[in-house]
């Protein structure tokens, strides 16, 4: 009679056992948290050790704040005037000219701004930021001065 009731518990622990697994393989996956580096100056103060900045190439302008987030960087594009249709691609730079892409859009004649990029790179090392168009060329740049 033992022997029917072990055998018993061992199936209704193995059916636990493949229930649980199935459960965790097929529920939704929590969403994405990260910690955020609030750039956003339009909300209030900025992250402490945020520096805004403006760079100009011609016709071209550039304003951005980059915010520091626990050894990397969060880049808001406040405002670009470059030509529309452009299609942009924001790079930061470190001192030894390394380029780290943030992100990108296409300038339109009411562009959404403020853009937000990221990058994985220490604020200490941060040198300039750049929009780069889809030939390579840089359209406009401003460099960052030291935290």
């Amino acid at each position: 009679m033992w022997v029917r009731t072990v055998v018993a518990v061992a199936v209704i622990a193995a059916l636990v056992t493949t229930g649980v697994v199935i459960g965790r393989a097929t529920a939704p996956r929590p969403p994405l948290t990260l910690a955020h580096a609030d750039n956003d100056t339009d909300d209030g103060p900025p992250a402490p050790g945020t520096r805004e900045v403006t760079g100009r190439s011609g016709n071209a302008t550039l304003r951005v704040a980059v915010s520091p987030a626990n050894g990397w960087l969060g880049i808001e594009i406040e405002d670009a005037t470059v030509p529309r249709g452009t299609r942009c691609r924001l790079f930061a730079y470190d001192h030894a000219g390394k380029a780290y892409e943030a992100g990108g859009w296409v300038q339109s004649d009411q562009p959404p701004f403020p853009i937000y990029g990221a990058v994985t790179l220490d604020p200490s090392d941060l040198a300039s930021v750049a929009v780069v168009d889809d030939r390579g060329a840089t359209v406009v740049s401003a460099d960052i001065p030291p935290a």
